[in-house]
């Protein structure tokens, strides 16, 4: 792999991730939103859905590949 290559990888990251912080959930280049409520999320990224469920979830931030959901989160299904 060339330098340019691994600078590209670097720079653009296009990994699917998901960080968990206290109360609230970062998802990062997902694909799409396929259900929404305040009790259930699902989100669409490359290979399947991410499902989060709880109570009072809301979406904090959404940009055009990052989502943050808050709300008292209770499981996460991937």
């Amino acid at each position: 792999m060339n330098l340019l290559n691994k600078l590209d990888r670097y720079i653009i990251d296009k990994e699917y991730k998901i960080i968990i912080k206290k109360n609230s959930i970062n998802i990062i280049n997902f694909k799409e939103i396929k259900d929404f409520s305040s009790t259930k999320i699902v989100i669409k990224n490359e290979d399947n859905n991410t499902i989060v469920t709880g109570e009072n979830l809301v979406v904090s931030k959404m940009q055009d590949n990052e989502i943050l959901i808050t709300g008292k989160i209770e499981s996460i299904k991937l």
